[in-house]
């Protein structure tokens, strides 16, 4: 999945229920969490951070920082919902996720061969494999490119400057 998904994506769900956890443009930086299981190819070391452990390590520790200087861990958990995001959105979009990193090394996502079959008729249609699958296999362990931006990134883009925009006007010092 690209950059801009794993981006925006989480950030307009979080905006979208809780505005009140972005009092300014600046707490938006916590999305960067979103993308940070990627940094395990830049560390050739892939899955290492696709997995629920690396997840709660790198929460705990948010937390256990935040906690030390404020007080609270309101921002450490929705930097670990970020994190969260990532291995969801990549387990959706076919992964492979290996969740369980280290202890196993293979990965699964989510195959969707549901195809609709056009007969000569138009009452000759079919749907074929209606159910996702689930595909397990080793990640890739190729270090030579990856999605930055699609379709679904600019996407998502334009859906959060739609919220934000939209729920700006609107946000209330109660929130």
């Amino acid at each position: 999945m690209d950059v801009l998904t794993h981006l925006f994506l989480p950030i307009t769900v979080a905006y979208a229920v809780r505005p009140c956890l972005f009092p300014s443009p600046w707490y938006f930086a916590l999305a960067m969490f979103a993308v940070l299981p990627d940094f395990d190819k830049l560390l050739g070391i892939p899955g290492l951070l696709h997995s629920v452990f690396a997840v709660g390590a790198i929460g705990l520790g948010v937390g256990l920082i935040e906690r030390r200087f404020s007080g609270v861990t309101t921002y450490a958990t929705v930097a670990t919902v970020f994190l969260a995001s990532h291995l969801l959105l990549d387990f959706l979009d076919g992964g492979p996720v290996t969740f369980l990193y280290p202890f196993i090394e293979t990965g699964v996502g989510l195959e969707y061969p549901t195809q609709i079959v056009f007969g000569d008729t138009v009452q000759d249609a079919a749907v074929r494999n209606p159910l996702p699958r689930v595909h397990a296999g080793a990640t890739n362990s190729s270090r030579e490119a990856y999605s930055l931006v699609n379709g679904y990134g600019i996407l998502s883009a334009l859906v959060f400057a739609t919220v934000y925009l939209g729920l700006e006007p609107r946000r209330t010092p109660e929130d």
